[in-house]
């Protein structure tokens, strides 16, 4: 198999490439999504890429986000683009990814091949969380330690700084956890993950946030109303949608999100990719 590697400068072009497929496929078959985090601060503040930034992102509400599993299972978007799932074999995250079947990505974090996608859009589904900010942290809690568990299901490296107190702890859970980690497998305890948010639909709150991933509970937890209606932005050129409330959201994640941080921390995610034949 030939591959040649994708610039850092190439990037940026090649996921911007796999959005503009990405929102064609969900235009066409009326499914709402907003920019999220990263990508929602970029579009506002830059009208594109954050110059550092190499990933993006975007919401879509569970229910819209439960029928776009469904729908794309077996097609590729634009002839080479796959959404791919949680539970999916050999899939190593809890939410859905668009991604170039052409490419490969090498994330640092991921030591196994077989992991690895291609580059990629994050898709996240909104879901609803507790009106309680105990019920919450105790949920923050329960998502820290699945993450903990698929990561050591799936090898993948402990990025935290070396001896710090949240490397010791990470590796204490992977001792901890690893038997059972490996006894359910990647794939289970993605799709477990996943499916937590699924089974959240029936909380009556007003709250919504991210219940698939881990984010400090400081930082979770927004009015619904801030993800009602999309409206229209720009994304390097392009019509993109965000979040009707984006300067809560944004303020809520970021505080002064228009001033820009120092530049230790403008920093990308970092991973290397290439086109494959």
């Amino acid at each position: 198999m030939e591959k040649r590697k994708i610039e850092l400068c190439e990037i940026q072009g090649a996921e911007l490439d796999v959005l503009l497929e990405l929102i064609k496929f969900l235009d066409e078959n009326d499914i709402p999504y907003c920019t999220s985090g990263g990508t929602t601060l970029g579009a506002i503040r830059h009208k594109g890429f954050i110059p550092w930034d190499d990933d993006i992102d975007i919401f879509i509400h569970r229910k819209d986000y439960d029928r776009l599993l469904e729908i794309s299972k077996g097609k590729l978007l634009g002839g080479y683009i796959s959404i791919k799932r949680p539970g999916q074999k050999d899939y190593a995250y809890p939410y859905a990814k668009a991604c170039n079947e052409k490419t490969v990505v090498d994330e640092v974090n991921i030591s196994k091949e077989k992991f690895r996608t291609g580059i990629f859009v994050d898709i996240f589904p909104i879901d609803k969380l507790h009106s309680s900010d105990f019920l919450n942290r105790l949920a923050a809690a329960r998502i820290y330690l699945l993450t903990n568990m698929l990561n050591t299901a799936s090898s993948n490296k402990n990025l935290s700084k070396k001896f710090s107190a949240k490397w010791f702890l990470k590796t204490a859970l992977a001792v901890v956890q690893f038997i059972p980690a490996k006894l359910f497998g990647t794939e289970k305890i993605a799709y477990h993950i996943d499916n937590l948010g699924r089974k959240a639909q029936h909380f009556k709150s007003d709250l919504v946030g991210f219940r698939v991933i881990f984010v400090k509970p400081k930082l979770n937890g927004y009015d619904k109303a801030l993800f009602e209606e999309f409206i229209d932005g720009e994304f390097e050129g392009h019509r993109i949608k965000n979040p009707i409330g984006y300067d809560e959201y944004l303020t809520k994640r970021y505080g002064d999100y228009m001033k820009l941080p120092p530049k230790e921390e403008q920093i990308m995610h970092g991973f290397d990719a290439w086109y494959i034949d």
